[in-house]
């Protein structure tokens, strides 16, 4: 599965948790590449989710579509965004590195990672996604003319 788009989605999380994460900073984007922390998780788990994206369309005006899941799991998923909050973050087996051609002279850019993450009360915007496999429970998918619908904490 994967997703890349111009019409921009928020995730809002009551909780999300990963194990084998690495991330680095990426380019993502058609055109015009947008900077992006580039995190792969080989498996990951969200709970109480609410996803919101509002297109604005010619005649109609603004339509936004909502969808609320209970739970859902991913493997292989690797998520480029430009911005992602948390109220509590938590690393286990965390790692830095930075690639080096000489010990005075790092040759590229960083890489960070754990074996396990959890955060909670998390909110990303991401440019795109892909994965090997999602399992979901508990989805409703709302459209509606007009904006809102996943306002911070809003998770149901």
């Amino acid at each position: 599965m994967a997703f890349a788009g111009e019409v921009p989605v928020t995730v809002h999380a009551a909780r999300v948790s990963a194990s084998g994460v690495s991330a680095a900073p990426a380019a993502s984007g058609r055109g015009g590449l947008l900077p992006a922390l580039a995190t792969r998780m080989e498996q990951a788990t969200i709970q109480d989710a609410c996803v919101t994206s509002t297109a604005r369309l010619p005649v109609v005006g603004a339509v936004t579509a909502v969808v609320r899941i209970e739970r859902a799991s991913a493997s292989g998923l690797t998520v480029e965004a430009g911005k992602a909050t948390a109220r509590s973050v938590k690393l286990s087996g965390a790692k830095f590195g930075t690639p080096q051609g000489s010990l005075q002279r790092p040759t590229g850019l960083f890489t960070v990672g754990a074996q396990k993450v959890s955060g909670t009360t998390v909110t990303t915007q991401p440019h795109a996604f892909t994965a090997g496999t999602i399992t979901s429970r508990g989805v409703a998918i709302e459209v509606h003319q007009g904006e809102g619908g996943c306002e911070r904490g809003a998770a149901r």
